[in-house]
């Protein structure tokens, strides 16, 4: 029970950040005026260059991102509310209080399940509006990749446990 209490808030926690990072570097100030970090070095860069994405094609996700910031921005404000009070529990006998932690533990669900139905409103917007099928395709075929490689990664962290 604990063990799956950690993972979620090491999740929740690294859902933040990522959000975060790839908010906060849309603006242009981070890099110096080089560009946003959308469509260079970061995950956006490798699917915008795996896809053959044209620059027209680019600016179009980043007007559909744009138009997004404050459903999303509003729920990563929830879940970082949430991970404080998950933080500030008191331990008791080298634990939190374990109904409690429960109850945040679900919100915080909650709240994850929100971003991710988020994340595929805009997947789902990208691949009507934005993409051709050759690229809808390819775009299949990475998104298969990704679950493959969380697979993966599930079996290390079993089989590392198991040892």
């Amino acid at each position: 029970m604990m063990r799956r209490i950690v993972w979620t808030t090491l999740g929740a926690a690294l859902l933040v950040v990522a959000i975060t990072a790839a908010w906060t570097q849309t603006t242009n100030t981070w890099r110096g005026g080089h560009g946003p970090f959308w469509f260079h070095h970061g995950p956006m860069g490798f699917v915008a260059r795996e896809l053959d994405m044209s620059e027209t094609q680019k600016s179009q996700i980043k007007t559909i991102w744009e138009g997004e910031p404050a459903n999303i921005s509003e729920l990563v404000r929830e879940l970082a509310s949430e991970q404080k009070e998950m933080d500030a529990l008191p331990f008791q006998d080298g634990a939190p209080n374990e109904g409690r932690m429960q109850d945040i533990s679900a919100r915080q669900g909650a709240t994850l399940a929100k971003l991710l139905a988020e994340k595929e409103k805009l997947t789902g917007k990208i691949y009507s509006e934005v993409l051709n099928p050759a690229q809808r395709t390819k775009a299949d075929e990475l998104r298969k990749d990704w679950n493959s490689h969380l697979e993966h990664v599930a079996d290390r962290i079993s089989n590392a446990t198991e040892k």
